[in-house]
Formats: structure tokens, C-alpha cells, sequence
């Protein structure tokens, strides 16, 4: 298995710990995302499995939902259990190397999943904090994403999808120069 799909598949693991702990009372406990509650991040972090999942498949890209609750079916740990073990089967059986559609053309599924890795793992990080505690993300996984973000931050910001950057201290750890970079405010 290629490290790319190690990576995300760490970062799944991270995002299950995460859901695992978030009290049932919880889930609808503004987060970090304007607007946004616990559930929603988390049909966030499903549809865009589900995005993910079409890329891999071949079915070729799709739009996300327009209210990320929808995403969640059921009980939101029983919806996140079975998003992720769907997706970490797909995992074992596609080949890094295929081409697959996607918005940006016909690219490599590593390519996929190293640059999708964002959304689980920053996204985790917003529910635990609606859950009111702090998640500790991959460290491999902040470094690459962190290498990525770095020179495009004010292109984050810009698509809207993202606050605007924050300024990090000296002493800020990778984890809290990503979530600055991204708009957040980490501890």
C-alpha cells in the first residue's frame, strides 16, 4: 500500500476516534465552521467520503450536498462507522496509480487522497472542538498538508471555504500552524 493511502487511512482512524468520543448531547454543539454543528462537520466529513469514494470508483465527480446533515443517516456514530469502513475497503482494493475523473481531470487516486486529506483531518479537528475537547491530528499528516497550504493560504481564503489565516506564534506546533493557516483558532 502506497503512504498516501496509509496517511488517509491513519486520518480515518482519527476522525473514528474522534466521533467515538463525542457525547450524545454534543452533536449539535456549534463548531469551529460558521453555522455549522458537530452533525453537520460530520455529514460534511461523510459526503465528502462519499465524494471520494465516487472519484475511486470510477463514477466521476460529484457535488456535495447543500445541507451536510443530510449526510447523516441514523445515529451519527453508526453513520461515521460505516462511511469509513466502506471507504478503507475501497482503499485495499484500488491501485494508487489508476487514473480516475475528477474536477481537475483525469488524475492519479493518490493524487486523489493526498490532496482530500485536508477535509477529514482539519474537520476532525472542528468536532472535537464542538464536542468541547481537543483532538491530537497525525503528525505525518499536518506536515504534508501544512507543506501544501503554506504558499496558497490567501487562495484558501479566498474560495471561501476557509476563514482567513491566522497568524501562528513562534512557538506554534505544526497542528496549530495548519488550523492557524486555515482560519482557526488552536490553543
Amino acid at each position: 500500500m502506497s503512504h498516501v493511502f496509509a496517511r488517509y487511512q491513519r486520518v480515518l482512524a482519527g476522525v473514528s476516534d474522534v466521533v467515538d468520543r463525542v457525547p450524545a448531547d454534543r452533536w449539535t454543539s456549534a463548531s469551529p465552521c460558521p453555522g455549522w454543528t458537530g452533525l453537520h462537520v460530520l455529514g460534511h466529513i461523510i459526503d465528502g467520503q462519499q465524494q471520494i469514494a465516487a472519484l475511486l470508483s470510477g463514477q466521476g465527480p460529484r457535488e456535495p450536498l447543500r445541507d451536510p446533515a443530510e449526510a447523516v443517516v441514523g445515529q451519527p456514530a453508526t453513520a461515521w462507522a460505516a462511511t469509513c469502513r466502506s471507504m478503507l475497503d475501497l482503499l485495499t482494493t484500488t491501485d494508487p496509480n489508476s487514473r480516475v475523473a475528477s474536477h481537475h481531470g483525469e488524475v492519479a487516486a493518490e493524487w486523489v487522497l493526498a490532496t482530500a486529506v485536508i477535509e477529514p483531518l482539519v474537520h476532525g479537528w472542528d468536532l472535537a472542538q464542538a464536542a468541547g475537547f481537543e483532538a491530537h491530528l497525525d503528525g505525518e499528516a499536518v506536515g504534508a498538508c501544512l507543506a501544501a497550504v503554506a504558499p496558497m493560504a490567501e487562495q484558501f481564503a479566498a474560495t471561501g471555504m476557509y476563514a482567513p489565516a491566522l497568524t501562528a506564534s513562534a512557538q506554534a506546533t505544526p497542528q496549530q500552524q495548519l488550523l492557524a493557516l486555515l482560519g482557526r483558532e488552536a490553543a
